[in-house]
Parts: structure tokens; C-alpha cells; sequence
């Protein structure tokens, strides 16, 4: 009986599936393709769980190792980090919210942290919050709402107050919030509660009811549609329907088509009525009004395929795209614009492709289908109402075809022409899907020369011309056999033929130009291209010619876009009109009159009208850059296919919609010498985020740098054409598109302003331009502070210049008036010494004269005591007279012819010892006393005896005439060491002022205080002349005592003898 209950629940729970796989038809009317994001592309781990896109335009993944942030070209990651105390302190992110100020919350498996996009620094949110967090949400009021370990939490960010929701139990998994603002929470048991923020719990509501029994009812997310519908996606029973209204609930999506139930993780509305669900099955894309439900899973071998079944998150951004977060697969990223070019490719084992890359040949037959040939997997057909492809291959049937690589098609009622490469003529039944006929060359008449058929084309009066790889063919319905067309060359490489409206045969050339005929008038000629001729045709490889609505003639060439204007003039458009390429492959003209046209790095829409260009690519969702020769097909209804070399391409043109989005341009990096700023660092003059920085100083040694910019538009970001000018360097505006990233290399100092927008297709700017202000500070040396400082020492070496200048002028005037005043005074001077030596020589004569009789009076005078005291007073002054001319008279001579000394050997001891003697009789007239202190030993220096005598007279008799009541005179030195002798005289006289210490040896100076006293002060003159003549020196020392101090020193020898110490002198 167990047995049979169980067998019971599985009937029923398989007849309830049949029952909702009638209800939802899964279908996919149009094609959905994904542009991947993993590891390899700089996702910090494959297993996205959560997702956001913040005010500013940036997508934000949680994964399992870390933050991501994503502006639509690189990733940039943060981790978590034990050393840093403002990073993260989780790498596993659970749940992601952008709140009312653009902060960032980041739900991890240990706690909420908070990231602050301009300081880029994570805080923690609350020390009580350590758990897994679920979902965070925030409402229209500002709070921020989330689950913390099955506990529903309020924050009220404007009072700072963190709020438990007792209400819950424990028991809450999911929530969204209505616009009503109620909380609709889902339970872990498959409950649904209905809770106001003011009035507490208002509802609750079981979902599993009258559902078949399930092992988990666990509700994992909570959608609030407009309609007042709860989409509610659970663990093992797909999407739930719930009615806020009647409270009532219905099964809307529980199994996919194979009867697997449905594990739903998130879920989103792409467009009114159509929801997408995250499943552990795929996405499944939902029409809410018809039911009808597309499933999309990972594909082996389709490169637009969902990368991974496993979707955990959704994220719609602002251009409507949807970021689908998978476990294993990394992000999925799905742009409406890009499924604008439906793709047809080789899949894998899947016979429902297309069996080639190389598409070369299409074309239609009566019921619409489209036949393809290829040059790498035969031909293909496609039925056009139910998209089914039907592969034809080469087989050694005498009814298969010839060869897999077909360059030419062509369709005649039932008949499909195919021309293969080398391998000749197949004429295939389309009917039966046999070859009917095969046609090889034999080179003999009505035959072909050649078996590489190019190009098949039907003209309108039904001929079949064949382009072959030597000649011109045409073939003959009546006798089912070829001829050579006489109108164009033979032997030639044909590539293309065409018949214009006037009924023109033009046909291509694969290196002889282009060439024309007219058959109802015989007229022929050609065109080819000439260097020196700009109107010419840009190449002589012609790959196709198409005549437009107007009757314009265009040739597709490997060097342009040739238009005939007139005959043999042309118009290129190349590479420097805007084209990707000037290897143009095929041309076709959509209902609008625009021309399409296939290169070799894209696709052009070419306006004829404005000339506008623009240009697909693999960014904007095609399948190859590269396309394939004469590969071209419109259909009755405007739809275009192209062939490239990795498929077939379909797309209306008439569906095609400019983007009116203005994508906002950031600065995301800026790098000196290679290396990444960080803020805050040691040395780097980055304070906050770069993308929030509009002003930045560096240094002079980090002048140069590179600066990161995007503009968050994620749909085909590789088409964004930016365009920047640094303002202080650039003059222009530099365009570029390969490239986000810009150097500036050894910027001079200064101030500068980096400006930097996105480019419009039309010309000009969309949006707004993001500008930074760079400031390159100089060194040192050459900064504001420094020219200062070499301002105020130029100001200062000017003016001490300018002082020292007036200083020397000054000095040099006064050396100018001293050199007067000594001249004046040496002339007085010389006038004196003058005036006195002629009195001398005058006086000297009589007083000689007056001597002799002197003398002789005395002697007779002995007896006659009164007279001879008089007699001897006069002789006392003819003697004084005497001395003072001979010591004038000394003076001038060493002064004028050089006093000349005979040197010898002497005992200076000895020779003072006998001037004192002589001195000491006139001392005791004057009660003076006479003290001196003489060494015992000789003390033997090589001078002149009569000038040393009158040295020491001079010294004597200056201390006699002005002492008071002392005289000291001492021989202080006299020892070999010192290799000189010192005398000094000492007397108690009036003290001779500092000032005058050596003026009193200069000629005719005398003391004020003196000036009573006999003299003409040439005595001490004479005695340092003649001092200074032994190589000694006479001077006044600092008075000692009260007394003044005369120092005379005499060196031991002189510089013409040896040293000599006085052998054989004795003591007196």
C-alpha cells in the first residue's frame, strides 16, 4: 500500500507538470547573445553572487573573493586585507546595496560593511552584525533594510537607530518592498508576511498550499511588480504568482520543458510584462501576458551562450541591459543594440547550423529560402519561416556535389547553379537536392577553360554569364554548352559581372580593372587605375559593382569605394574619408537608400546623401570584422545578410536605433612612471579618489603620467570614440577610440587642464566633459619662494654692490686727499728737513770754529775758577749744538743716501754697560734714579757700533729729558736660541697716550705735554731707522707700572754671516 501512495504522489506531480507545460509555451522568437566577463578578463572570481550599478554609472559584482567594480572596460577589485583597518573584512560578498547617498553596502558572510566610493575606504556597519547577510534593500524614507541570519533588521539612517523586526521570528530569507511601502518578507517554510514600517504585520499568507508537496518551501526572492503582482521565485518550485489584492497565489513557472523543477534566485522585469528569472536552470525570460516563456542555457561551443546554468543575480542598468551574475560562468552581459545582427555559425554536433565559417555565395529561391555556400563546408540551405538549416556536402554520389569550396550561386527556377573553386560547374536540382548536371573544363570549344568559376550572373534577358579564372563564359540553352562573351577580353581573371539598369554589362577583374560592354550597340571599353590620376579607379582588383536607387554606379575595389560619377572619372572613399578599410568586399543599399558595405575590418552604413560613415564591428555584436567576397543578399522585405569569415549575419536596417544615451565620462586611474597613485600614501598627492578629484598637484620629478579615463556606456564600449585636450600642451582635440589610456611625458611646470568627453558620431561632444585641473609644481629652484629669494639677493648683491662702489669711491677720494695731505706734509717735510740741514751746515762750521778756540781758553782758564765755570757752560751747549746738527745730519744722509753700516762682532752687554756709565753722571744733577740689570755673560751680535751707540743714546737721553724720578734700563734676552737680543729703557715720565704710540716715531712729532722740553723729535725717527737697518725694530710696549716702556730688539746676526756666538769675548 506504502508503494502505491508513493506511486500515487509521483502520478499526480507528473500529471500537474504536463498540465503547466501545456499552460507555458517555451519558445525563442528572437535570438539573445551575451558578451562574457570572467577571471581572464579581470574579475576577481568567476562566482558572482550579487550585483549593483551605483548613481554614477559603475556595475558592481560581489563574488566569493572579493568587490569588483566594473566601468564597462576593466575591473578594478578590493579585498580583504588583516593589515589594512579600512579595507574589507570579508572577500565572500552576499548581498549588495546602493543607498541614498551613493554609498555602497556590502552584505558579507561576516557582517555589513559600508564602502565610501570617494575616500574608497570599507567601515564597518554594526558590531552586532556578524552573520550572513541575505538581501539588503532600502525604501523610499531612507532606511535600509536587511537579513542578518534569518532576522530582518531596519536601519533609520536619519536617527542613526538599528532596528530588529520581532514580527519575522527568525524566520525570514527574502524581501521586497511595494511601492506602497510594505514589506512583502518571504520565510524559510514557505510563508509570505505582509509588514508596514509603522503598523507591524498586516498579513500573512501560505504559497505552498495547494502546491504538490516539495522537500524545501523556502522562498528565496521577493519581486513587487506594478500590478500589484508578487513574483515570488522559490527553492523547488519555481516562480509563484501572488495576488496582493485577493491574497491568493498561482504555479506560474515550477518546471522547465524536461520536467526538472526550478531553484529561482533572483528576478528582474527587462520590459513591461517580460521577466527574466535567475534559476540553477538558466534564465528564463517570462511574457507575463501570453504566457509564452524562452529558456536560455549555456551552449557548448556558442560564444553568445549563457556561459554557466547557474544564475545567482541580476543587475538592469541604465541603457536597459541586463547583467546576469553566474557561479561558474562570471558575468553575462546582454545589450539589446547588440542583438541587432542576428548570427548564424558553425555550432559544435548541432546539424541545425550553418555548416561553414567562410560565407561566400547567397541567394533565394521562389519560396523565400536562402541558399549559402561556403568556402570551407559546402552549401547550405536555410528555411526562412522556421530558421532550419539543411547541410549539402560533397560525396562520391554521382548526384552530390563536386566540391565543398563554392564561389558562385545562382538560381533558375529549380536550378541552382553552383560554382566551385577548381573544381567546375554543378547545376543541383532544388527540388530533389541532387545535382542534375556537372561541367568540368576540357578546354575545347564549347567547353570551359577553366574549372575556377567565380562569379555566376543572369542578365535581364536571361543569358548565364560564368566569371572564371580564365574568361568570360556564357552559357547556351540550346545546346547546353559554353561560349566565349566577345565583348570583353580573353584569358583575363574575372571576379564579378553586372547589368546596370541601361542594360550595361560591367564585369570586374581580379587585376585588370573594370570593363564594360553594351551589347545593343557594340560599345565596350574599361577603366583602370593610374597613379598619377586622382579620378581614376583607386585599384585595379575589382571584388563588386552595385548600382544604387538613383542609377549611381558603385565599385567596390582593394583600394576604396569608387563611385562613377562620369565616364571614367570616380570619387574615392577610402580610409581617409572615414572607412575602416579600403579593401571593400560588397555593397548593398537598404529601403532608406543608405548604402551597406563590407570590409575588411567592419561594416559602413554610408549615407550618399551627407556622407555620414559609420562603422560596426565585432563590438556592436557582429560576428567578425572581416568579411567575405560578394557575399550579399536583400531580401523582399529589406532585410540584410552579409557573409564574413567565421558566418552569416541578418539584420534589418529598418530596425536600427541610435542610442540617445549620454554616457557620463570618469577618470578611473592615473598613473606616474607606470605606477598607480594610491590615496593617501606616503608620497602621493592623491586625497581622495581620482574619479572624484577635479584638482591634483605633482611634483616636478612625477611629470609624467598617464590618466585612465570611460564613459560608462556599456553598450559596445569598444565603439566609444573619446576625445581629450590637455589645455596648457594641446592645442586641438585628439580623437581616439583603441585607446582610454593617455601619457603626457616630462610636462615643463605650470598649471594645466585635462579635458576629456566622448565623441559624436555626427561631430561634436555627447553628454558632458569631465575636466582635472593638473598642477606640476617646479623645483625648488626654480619656485615662486625661490625667485623671491633670488630676487631679494640680486636686490642685495646690487646693493652692496652699489655700496661697496660708493665705499671705494669714498676710499679711493680719500686716498686721494690723504696721497695730497701726505705729499703736502712729505713737501713740508722735505722743506724742514731742508731748512734744517742748511742751518746745520751753516751752524756746524761756526761751531767747530768755535770749539778749537773753546778748548784752548779753558786750558788757560785753570786758575780763574768764575770763568772756567762759564767757560764750561759754553762749552756743555757747543757740545749739545754739535751733537744736535751731526744727528740732523745723520738722519738726512740715512734718510736720502742710506746710512751705511759696517757690521761687526760686539758685546752688546759691554757697549750698554759703558753707555750707562756715561749716563750715570747726569742723573744725579736731576735726581734721578738709575736702575738697570745687565747679565753677566757677553752677549755678542753682529752690528754697527756707532749706530747701536746712538740707539741706545737716543733711548738714554729721551728717559733723562722727560723722567720724574725713575729710569730702568735691562737687557732681557740675549741667548742663542732665541737669535736675538731685546733692550728695554723704562722711565716714570709722562705716559704717552695709545694713540700716539707710533706716531712719536715719525719725524717733528712731539707731545704736547713735552713740547717744553729740548728737541726737534727726530731722535726717536732716527733710532728705529736705524733699527730697522740690523733687520731689528724699536717700538713703545703697553706701559708697565706707570711707566713708559721702549723695546729695542737686534737679531744675533745678520743674513750674510753664519751664526756667531762670541768666542773670546770676556766680561768687563
Amino acid at each position: 500500500m506504502a508503494h502505491q501512495g508513493a506511486f500515487a504522489v509521483r502520478l499526480a506531480l507528473f500529471i500537474s507538470v504536463l498540465c503547466l507545460l501545456a499552460l507555458v509555451g517555451y519558445s525563442q522568437d528572437r535570438p539573445y547573445y551575451f558578451t562574457h566577463y570572467q577571471v581572464e578578463n579581470g574579475l576577481s572570481n568567476n562566482a558572482v553572487l550579487c550585483s549593483a550599478q551605483d548613481g554614477m554609472g559603475f556595475i558592481w559584482f560581489g563574488t566569493k573573493d572579493g568587490l569588483n567594480r566594473f566601468d564597462g572596460y576593466s575591473f578594478k577589485a578590493f579585498h580583504s586585507d588583516p593589515d589594512n583597518s579600512n579595507g574589507l573584512g570579508s572577500n565572500f560578498i552576499r548581498a549588495l546595496f546602493v543607498d541614498q547617498t551613493d554609498r555602497i553596502w556590502v552584505g558579507t558572510d561576516q557582517g555589513i560593511y559600508i564602502f565610501n566610493p570617494k575616500s574608497e575606504t570599507f567601515s564597518l556597519f554594526h558590531l552586532s552584525i556578524t552573520n550572513e547577510i541575505l538581501h539588503i534593500q532600502g525604501d523610499r524614507a531612507g532606511n535600509v533594510w536587511f537579513i542578518d541570519n534569518r532576522t530582518l533588521y531596519r536601519y533609520a539612517a536619519k536617527a542613526d537607530q538599528l532596528t530588529p523586526i520581532t514580527d519575522v521570528q527568525s524566520q525570514a530569507s527574502s524581501f521586497g518592498i511595494a511601492a506602497s511601502g510594505d514589506l512583502w518578507i518571504g520565510t524559510v517554510n514557505g510563508e509570505l508576511i505582509q509588514y508596514h514600517p509603522t503598523q507591524g504585520t498586516k498579513g500573512r499568507y501560505a504559497l505552498f498550499d495547494h502546491s504538490p508537496r516539495v522537500v524545501s518551501q523556502r522562498i528565496e526572492n521577493v519581486y513587487c511588480s506594478d500590478r500589484g503582482i508578487l513574483l515570488v521565485g522559490t527553492t523547488k518550485q519555481g516562480v509563484k504568482a501572488f495576488d496582493t489584492g485577493t491574497g491568493t497565489y498561482r504555479d506560474l513557472l515550477t518546471h522547465d520543458e524536461y520536467g526538472t523543477d526550478i531553484f529561482v534566485r533572483d528576478i528582474i522585469e527587462n520590459k513591461k510584462d517580460e521577466y527574466w528569472f535567475a534559476t540553477e536552470s538558466g534564465i528564463f525570460i517570462y511574457h507575463y501576458g501570453t504566457g509564452q516563456c524562452t529558456n536560455l542555457r549555456k551552449q557548448r561551443g556558442n560564444p553568445w551562450a549563457l556561459s554557466d546554468n547557474a544564475v545567482y543575480t541580476f543587475c538592469k542598468d541604465k541603457e536597459h541591459g541586463i547583467w546576469a551574475g553566474t557561479y561558474f560562468g562570471g558575468i553575462n552581459h546582454y545589450a539589446l543594440d547588440n542583438a541587432f545582427f542576428e548570427k548564424f555559425f558553425p555550432l559544435g554536433d548541432d546539424t541545425n547550423t550553418i555548416s561553414g565559417n567562410a560565407v561566400r555565395e547567397i541567394c533565394a529561391d521562389e519560396r523565400g529560402d536562402l541558399w549559402i555556400g561556403t568556402e570551407d563546408a559546402g552549401l547550405n540551405k536555410m528555411d526562412i519561416s522556421t530558421g532550419r538549416m539543411t547541410s549539402y556536402q560533397p560525396t562520391s554520389n554521382a548526384h552530390g556535389l563536386a566540391y565543398s569550396n563554392i564561389h558562385g550561386l545562382l538560381l533558375t527556377g529549380d536550378t541552382l547553379w553552383v560554382g566551385t573553386f577548381q573544381h567546375g560547374l554543378d547545376l543541383l536540382n532544388v527540388n530533389t537536392s541532387k545535382v542534375m548536371r556537372h561541367y568540368d573544363a576540357e578546354g575545347k570549344d564549347g567547353t570551359l577553360q577553366n574549372n575556377f568559376i567565380f562569379n555566376i550572373y543572369r542578365t535581364s534577358n536571361g543569358r548565364i554569364l560564368l566569371a572564371t579564372g580564365r574568361g568570360l563564359y556564357e552559357y547556351v540553352w540550346a545546346t547546353q554548352r559554353f561560349r566565349i562573351v566577345r565583348e570583353f577580353p580573353a584569358h583575363i581573371f574575372y571576379t564579378t559581372l553586372f547589368e546596370d539598369s541601361n542594360g550595361t554589362i560591367w564585369a570586374g577583374t581580379w587585376r585588370d580593372g573594370l570593363y564594360y560592354a553594351r551589347p545593343e550597340t557594340g560599345e565596350k571599353g574599361s577603366f583602370s587605375h593610374h597613379v598619377h590620376i586622382a579620378n581614376s579607379l583607386s585599384s585595379n582588383r575589382v571584388n563588386r559593382i552595385y548600382e544604387d536607387s538613383r542609377g549611381t554606379i558603385w565599385v567596390a575595389t582593394e583600394g576604396g569605394l569608387c563611385r562613377l560619377d562620369a565616364p571614367g572619372s570616380f570619387r574615392r572613399y577610402g580610409t581617409r574619408q572615414g572607412m575602416p578599410s579600403n579593401l571593400i568586399l560588397t555593397i548593398l543599399e537598404d529601403n532608406d537608400g543608405r548604402l551597406w558595405v563590407t570590409t575588411s575590418k567592419g561594416l559602413v552604413r554610408f549615407d550618399t546623401a551627407t556622407g555620414e560613415i559609420n562603422v560596426f564591428t565585432q563590438a556592436n555584436g557582429l560576428l567578425s570584422d572581416q568579411f567575405n567576397y560578394n557575399s550579399a543578399y536583400k531580401s523582399p522585405d529589406g532585410t540584410l545578410y552579409f557573409g564574413s569569415v567565421k558566418g552569416l549575419v541578418k539584420f534589418n536596417p529598418a530596425n536600427y536605433r541610435e542610442s540617445t544615451f549620454q554616457p557620463p565620462v570618469y577618470i578611473t586611474g592615473l598613473q606616474v612612471y607606470n605606477h598607480e597613485l594610491e590615496i593617501s600614501k606616503k608620497g602621493s598627492p592623491l586625497l581622495q579618489s581620482i574619479t572624484f578629484t577635479d584638482h591634483i598637484e605633482l611634483n616636478h620629478n612625477q611629470s609624467s603620467f598617464s590618466i585612465d579615463f570611460a564613459a560608462l556606456s556599456f553598450v559596445s564600449p569598444g565603439m566609444t570614440e573619446y576625445a581629450y585636450k590637455m589645455e596648457g600642451l594641446d592645442k586641438a582635440w585628439t580623437h581616439i577610440r583603441t585607446n582610454r589610456k593617455v601619457y603626457f611625458t616630462e610636462l615643463p611646470p605650470g598649471d594645466y587642464l585635462f579635458r576629456v568627453n566622448v565623441a559624436g558620431s555626427h561631430g561634436g561632444f555627447i553628454g558632458k566633459e569631465t575636466q582635472l585641473r593638473i598642477s606640476i609644481l617646479p623645483p625648488f629652484w626654480a619656485s615662486q619662494p625661490a625667485y623671491v629669494l633670488y630676487i631679494l639677493l640680486v636686490s642685495a648683491t646690487a646693493w652692496y654692490a652699489i655700496r661697496s662702489y660708493h665705499r671705494r669711491v669714498r676710499e679711493k677720494n680719500k686716498r686721494k686727499l690723504e696721497l695730497i695731505r701726505h705729499r703736502k706734509e712729505e713737501e713740508l717735510y722735505r722743506a724742514k728737513i731742508d731748512f734744517f740741514t742748511n742751518v746745520t751746515h751753516e751752524i756746524r762750521t761756526p761751531l767747530t770754529l768755535i770749539k778749537a778756540p773753546l778748548e784752548k781758553v779753558m786750558k788757560k782758564a785753570e786758575e780763574l775758577p768764575t770763568v772756567k765755570r762759564h767757560l764750561q757752560t759754553m762749552e756743555r751747549n757747543t757740545e749739545r749744538l754739535l751733537e744736535l746738527t751731526n744727528q740732523l745730519l745723520d738722519f738726512r744722509k740715512a734718510e736720502v743716501t742710506g746710512y751705511q753700516l759696517r757690521f761687526m762682532p760686539l758685546d752688546i752687554n759691554r757697549l750698554l754697560r759703558e753707555s750707562l756709565l756715561g749716563f750715570k753722571l747726569l742723573t744725579a744733577p736731576k735726581n734721578i734714579r738709575l736702575r738697570y740689570t745687565l747679565p753677566d755673560t757677553p752677549c755678542i751680535a753682529t752690528v754697527d757700533k756707532e749706530a747701536v751707540t746712538q740707539i741706545i743714546s737716543n733711548l738714554l737721553g729721551n728717559a733723562l729729558k722727560y723722567a720724574k724720578r725713575h729710569i730702568e734700563v735691562a737687557l732681557l734676552v740675549c741667548a742663542s736660541d732665541d737669535r736675538v737680543c731685546t733692550i728695554s729703557v723704562k722711565n716714570d715720565g709722562y705716559l704717552i697716550p695709545a694713540d700716539m704710540r707710533e706716531k712719536i716715531f715719525e719725524t717733528f712729532v712731539r707731545l704736547k705735554a713735552t713740547e717744553t722740553q729740548q728737541g726737534v723729535g727726530l731722535g726717536l725717527a732716527l733710532a728705529r731707522s736705524l733699527a730697522q737697518l740690523h733687520k731689528g725694530n724699536l717700538q713703545l710696549a703697553i706701559p708697565e707700572n706707570g711707566m713708559n716702556v721702549f723695546i729695542l730688539t737686534l737679531p744675533l746676526e745678520q743674513q750674510f754671516q753664519q751664526p756667531c756666538y762670541g768666542a773670546g769675548i770676556t766680561k768687563d
